[in-house]
């Protein structure tokens, strides 16, 4: 009972003490504009929307929830040049513990795709994003040791701490790059990379100009195999370094297609994923017509099992691409200039 209450101490003043880290998803590859800049207006079709909520720690304390909305689409089309520009908005909230520390930030994305081949089977893509987020905390919801009279605790007495300040707002700045490559109808390979919060904006909430969010490096990489008709393996990792933390994810998503066809496309999707030292992530979908809905669980296998007892995060995404011709609904090899 002590370690599991001492867990729980962790976790619920661990956003304020600790160095932070960024949200993250167990579907990344759904969530294009927290994943790389460069991914902003790269797809086939007019316009993408993008909806993903997670709960995690339900199980061990107040659970943390992360809410992230997304839409973009290609804003100029130049063909005599073979490219175009993206542009689009995220939107993410995030709310931890029992004090609610939360942030909701709301960014703009731009992205340069550019056609290396006149095949039009190999990209790359440049893109930058920027925005503002809020931080907001409750300390009303906090037990400090000042309120313990010797005995007991007891919520009327004063908790004798001074805070500067409930909330705060500050600038964010990333960039990424992003390479896509079409070897074959069955061979696709892509990777990128991004750097996130360049400017390291100041996080203390009493005025401390050493405190500060780190910089993020991100790099992902996957691809698609088709080893047999109707078949699709998607392998893919992603490796983020922030501050003292590393987080890693491998894994795989198979997708069964049961109606190949344009108009009426339906496909089955299951996947396993490891996010290395934390958790396994099992993963079930289904793509029809132009939408996408994602399921996934993570299986806690990290220190906090004793309290968590494997436990972790429920997640759900849902996506949905506006194509270019109403009559033509999914291509197998996406290409978002021609």
């Amino acid at each position: 009972m002590k370690r599991k209450l001492f867990l729980i101490l962790i976790l619920t003043t661990s956003a304020i003490f600790a160095d932070a880290q960024d949200i993250h998803f167990t579907q990344y590859y759904t969530s294009p504009e927290n994943l790389n800049p460069a991914l902003t207006g790269f797809f086939n079709g007019t316009q993408r929307f993008t909806l993903q909520n997670k709960t995690q720690w339900s199980s061990v304390t107040t659970p943390y929830t992360t809410f992230s909305a997304s839409y973009d689409m290609p804003v100029l089309k130049r063909y005599l040049h073979q490219d175009l520009f993206g542009g689009g908005i995220v939107i993410n909230r995030d709310q931890a513990g029992d004090s609610k520390f939360g942030t909701t930030q709301a960014s703009l994305s731009l992205s340069y795709i550019k056609s290396l081949s006149r095949f039009n089977n190999q990209f790359i893509s440049l893109g930058i994003q920027a925005g503002a987020a809020q931080r907001t905390i409750d300390y009303t919801e906090l037990v400090f040791d000042n309120q313990y009279d010797g005995n007991s605790f007891n919520p009327t007495l004063p908790n004798n701490e001074q805070f500067s300040k409930s909330n705060f707002v500050f600038f964010d700045l990333s960039a990424g790059a992003y390479w896509h490559y079409i070897r074959h109808h069955d061979l696709v390979f892509n990777g990128g990379v991004a750097l996130y919060h360049i400017n390291e904006p100041m996080q203390s909430l009493f005025n401390n100009a050493d405190v500060r969010l780190d910089r993020k490096l991100l790099f992902h990489a996957s691809t698609q195999l088709e080893p047999k008709r109707n078949v699709q393996i998607l392998p893919g990792f992603l490796f983020m370094h922030q501050g003292t933390y590393n987080e890693f994810d491998v894994g795989a998503l198979f997708k069964f297609i049961k109606i190949p066809n344009e108009v009426n496309y339906l496909a089955l999707v299951l996947g396993l994923y490891t996010r290395m030292g934390d958790a396994f992530n099992f993963i079930a979908g289904l793509d029809y017509k132009e939408g996408s809905l994602g399921i996934s669980y993570d299986v806690n296998t990290s220190n906090l099992v004793p309290a968590s007892h494997n436990r972790g995060g429920l997640e759900i995404s849902l996506s949905y691409i506006m194509s270019k011709n109403k009559k033509t609904y999914v291509k197998k090899i996406p290409c978002p200039i021609f």
